[in-house]
Order: structure tokens, then sequence, then C-alpha cells
């Protein structure tokens, strides 16, 4: 399984899953407090606790959607800048050294990638 197939499923599945029980469990040890135990607070924050961690949990998940189709916005513009680019160049009459300069430099440019 390649790792672009393992974050989509992680992302999609299972942070989800991580989230809604992280918030249940959160959710069930506030709803059976009992402050009148010496250790009642404890329970307060380990309620508290679960709860944050669904919150960051449920962050994180939006944050990579977020910021992954924000990139892909970026990317699918840039991609039109340089095919119109291209073809400005192709239509130039543009010396055939520096076509192949030009070629060199981005074949460098994508190797050390």
């Amino acid at each position: 399984m390649d790792t672009r197939r393992r974050g989509v499923i992680f992302y999609k599945v299972i942070l989800p899953v991580l989230t809604l029980v992280n918030l249940g469990l959160g959710v069930f040890v506030l709803t059976g407090l009992r402050p009148s135990v010496p250790y009642g607070w404890l329970e307060v924050g380990t309620g508290v606790f679960c709860c944050v961690i669904a919150g960051w949990l449920a962050c994180a998940g939006w944050s990579k959607s977020y910021w992954g189709s924000a990139m892909e916005r970026q990317v699918t513009a840039w991609r039109r800048i340089v095919d119109a680019m291209f073809h400005w160049i192709e239509e130039a009459p543009v010396p055939a050294d520096s076509l192949r300069a030009l070629k060199r430099s981005l074949d460098e440019t994508l190797v050390t990638k």
C-alpha cells in the first residue's frame, strides 16, 4: 500500500473515529462526575483532557484538508502560468541554444528534488 493511500485512510477514517472516541470518552467522564469524592477534580481534568484531545484531532484533520486544498489550488494556478509561458516561448523567435539551456536548467532542477 503506498503512502498516499495510507494518508487518505488515516485522515478520512482513523482520525474521525479517534476524534469521536475521545469526545465520547470525555463526555462520558464528565457526565459521571461525583464532586463530593476527594478525587472529583481529577475526573473533571480527565474529561476535559479527553475533550481537548478530540478537539486537537479534529483541528488536525481540518487543517490537513484546508491546507491540502490550498496547495492544490496553488499548484493548479502555477501550472497554468507555466503552460502559458511555454506556449508564449514556443511562439516567440527564440534561438535553439537558449531553449536547450532552459531545458537543461529545468531538468537539473527536477533531478535535485
